[in-house]
């Protein structure tokens, strides 16, 4: 099983989407490293240039039993 990953930009994880717009769907992943949790979701794609820059500081504090 995979471990479960968390947006830089808006907190969404594995277990809990939010809402993309642009797609009219629950969002998905745009970039995401399994080995340090993290990601940027569809939701979210200016996120991506920070990704690409190597910050990856989650810019929403998630709770990690949100989604339990």
């Amino acid at each position: 099983m995979l471990d479960n990953a968390t947006s830089i930009a808006c907190g969404y994880t594995d277990l809990c989407a939010c809402w993309d717009d642009a797609a009219a769907e629950p969002c998905t992943w745009l970039m995401v490293d399994r080995e340090t949790g993290l990601g940027v979701c569809s939701a979210c794609p200016e996120a991506l240039t920070r990704w690409q820059a190597g910050d990856l500081s989650v810019a929403v504090p998630a709770d990690p039993n949100l989604g339990e």
